[in-house]
């Protein structure tokens, strides 16, 4: 299961950084397939994860085209809105993980890592619900008088981007074969 979680962890890293010199060095592809190995250790002790597995698979696939795009400077109209699509399908392989980690978590011993799970849970989606929001009014939307608004939301994703990392490694430090309480970083 620790090794599952590293691949999620690094896989989750390359979806979260780009560094683009010609092409995307951490490409999303790479990202996706390292969760979607990840997934499917999982699976192994957790049906569940098969869900991940197939969200992840399909990331992989529809990433693809990102890798040779500099997706940052963007401004065609059908650039934006793939790149769009990308967060919003990453909200969802985001949104599998934690539903599979919440059910792989339901023993006794974890009510710390539940209760900080659902706390990420809560605070993760509504981050990146406002996001989506966001973007789907800012074409209507003239001038400058929402940047600020913009700028907080942005700030707030890269938040529970960072959130869902350490949770990630919260979770490395749990023993799959015996329940027990993980010391909490509050």
């Amino acid at each position: 299961m620790n090794k599952a979680l590293r691949l999620i962890f690094w896989g989750y890293l390359f979806i979260f950084f780009r560094i683009q010199i010609g092409i995307d060095l951490l490409a999303d592809p790479i990202g996706y397939y390292l969760i979607y190995s990840g997934g499917r250790l999982m699976t192994k002790h957790f049906h569940v994860a098969k869900k991940v597995e197939i969200v992840a698979f399909i990331g992989m696939l529809i990433s693809l085209p990102g890798v040779f795009v500099n997706l940052s400077e963007a401004i065609d109209v059908g650039w934006m809105s793939y790149t769009q699509g990308l967060f919003v399908w990453k909200v969802i392989v985001v949104y599998y993980l934690l539903g599979t980690w919440k059910s792989a978590i339901q023993g006794q011993g974890y009510t710390l890592l539940r209760d900080r799970l659902k706390q990420v849970y809560l605070l993760y989606m509504g981050v990146h619900f406002a996001m989506m929001l966001y973007m789907a009014f800012s074409f209507n939307i003239g001038g400058g008088s929402w940047s600020s608004v913009f700028l907080t939301i942005s700030f707030s994703v890269i938040a529970m981007d960072i959130a869902l990392l350490v949770l990630i490694a919260a979770l490395r430090k749990v023993d799959w074969k015996d329940p027990m309480e993980i010391k909490s970083s509050r």
